[in-house]
């Protein structure tokens, strides 16, 4: 299963930007991305790891428990 890049915006809009077959490269990738980001950009970059587009999507679009500790 390919490592996907998205971007989302401050709109949670999602946009699929690349896709890696090894994590360190997505790592890589993510991390340059976001070093050129201006602090005024309103939005993220994320790494998911899943089958499809459709799943990724899916998967950061799903509300999560918080974790121990948070609030």
């Amino acid at each position: 299963m390919p490592y996907f890049i998205y971007k989302i915006s401050s709109n949670n809009e999602l946009s699929a930007l690349e896709s890696f077959d090894k994590f360190p490269d997505a790592k890589k990738r993510v991390r340059a991305l976001r070093e050129d980001s201006t602090a005024r950009n309103e939005h993220t970059f994320r790494i998911i790891f899943a089958g499809d587009t459709e799943a990724a999507e899916r998967l950061l679009r799903e509300k999560r428990e918080p974790s121990p500790g948070e609030d």
